[in-house]
């Protein structure tokens, strides 16, 4: 990757290659840029990677829906195929954030059927995925302070973009 591109509209970029270039990019992103995030997220409190990931599911939801409920299997189906987890080891992450002093979320009967478990945030697990925020806010920060305003809505667009066209197609 030494592409020194000054503008997005200065890139060599058409329909048959802009995936391939993506995809350049797509690793170095996720590897270091995306860890050092997660990272950040972690850093206002003692909550490991997968007790992380689960107040993170939770507080997106809240955002995307207004709601911080989730599917308990939803939980496990995302996390089981995104990490090295089973599906006991997010139990126990879900046990220890139910728990005191935490008591970060909650299990509660689902709507749709009295099997269904659903997982939803409390106030202390909102007010706590809002330190994660501030933190990660402040390594995002560090990581793109050479960034134009327009640079950063342009990034924050793309990924919007990218986001609403793979749910769309369900990948």
């Amino acid at each position: 990757m030494s592409h020194t591109w000054t503008s997005y509209k200065d890139a060599p970029i058409n329909s048959k290659n802009a995936s391939k270039l993506l995809l350049e990019y797509f690793y170095p992103i996720h590897f270091s840029i995306g860890m050092k995030v997660e990272e950040g997220l972690r850093t206002c409190g003692t909550l490991n990677r997968n007790q992380t990931v689960i107040m993170w599911l939770l507080f997106s939801e809240k955002k995307r829906t207004g709601k911080a409920v989730i599917a308990r299997k939803d939980v496990v189906n995302m996390m089981t195929s995104w990490y090295d987890i089973s599906s006991s080891g997010v139990s126990k992450a879900v046990q220890y954030l139910c728990k005191p002093p935490l008591g970060f979320i909650k299990l509660e009967k689902g709507e749709q059927s009295r099997r269904e478990v659903v997982i939803s945030l409390t106030k202390a697990g909102t007010k706590h995925c809002e330190k994660m925020l501030d933190s990660a806010a402040s390594v995002v920060d560090r990581l793109s302070k050479g960034m134009t305003i327009d640079e950063a809505k342009m990034a924050v667009y793309i990924l919007m973009r990218m986001d609403q066209e793979f749910s769309r197609s369900n990948l």
